[in-house]
């Protein structure tokens, strides 16, 4: 990868290859939004690999169909809402479950982002127990409130830029996400014997 584009900003780089046909730009702003990118996309589509590559390609043949749309701000969000926009597309045609076992280019699993590091055997064991159940029970919360929680925890997102990418009130983001986590605490609860098994 090109120095020199390794060390421009978005704006930058979008410029480079919308305004001036420089292809570096364009591979460089590639490299670095795939893995977030990836994560929303197979999170939300399931482990389907090919609709995963599809809505991929989809989401940069519309970043470089529709340049002159995007008009400054944060071009991670502008991405992702084309992306977003994309994977309603594709649900729309092919109705998919979000499948919890969906693995991102790395291997991992929903259920494995949502367990922290640093800590013993024994405490990750419980741990990945706790995400598996939790990530079980996120594919059961509403759409609205499951897309939030996941580009907060998995793709860690701000709310202001999860709220610029879904069009929707800074409030309404905060709000989907408390529904989500007491949704989820609430079943963590309900069903403590289940996911503390073995712990």
């Amino acid at each position: 990868m090109n120095k020199i584009y390794a060390e421009m900003d978005d704006a930058m780089l979008f410029e480079g290859f919308h305004r001036r046909g420089e292809d570096g730009a364009f591979d460089e702003l590639v490299a670095r939004h795939t893995m977030p990118l990836m994560r929303y996309i197979g999170g939300m589509l399931g482990r389907d690999s090919a609709y995963v590559d599809d809505v991929y390609q989809e989401t940069w043949i519309r970043v470089v169909n529709n340049g002159d749309k995007w008009h400054g701000g944060s071009f991670r969000a502008w991405l992702m809402t084309i992306a977003h926009n994309a994977v309603v597309d594709m649900l729309r045609r092919l109705k998919p479950t979000l499948s919890i076992d969906a693995e991102n280019e790395s291997g991992e699993t929903l259920a494995d982002k949502m367990v922290a590091g640093g800590r013993t055997p024994d405490m990750e064991l419980e741990g990945a127990e706790t995400a598996a159940f939790i990530a079980a029970k996120v594919v059961e919360l509403p759409e609205a409130q499951r897309e939030v929680f996941m580009l907060r925890v998995v793709d860690g997102m701000s709310f202001r830029e999860i709220a610029e990418m879904l069009h929707i009130p800074l409030n309404t983001a905060l709000g989907r996400m408390h529904y989500a986590v007491v949704r989820l605490r609430a079943d963590l609860e309900k069903d403590r014997a289940e996911w503390c098994k073995g712990g």
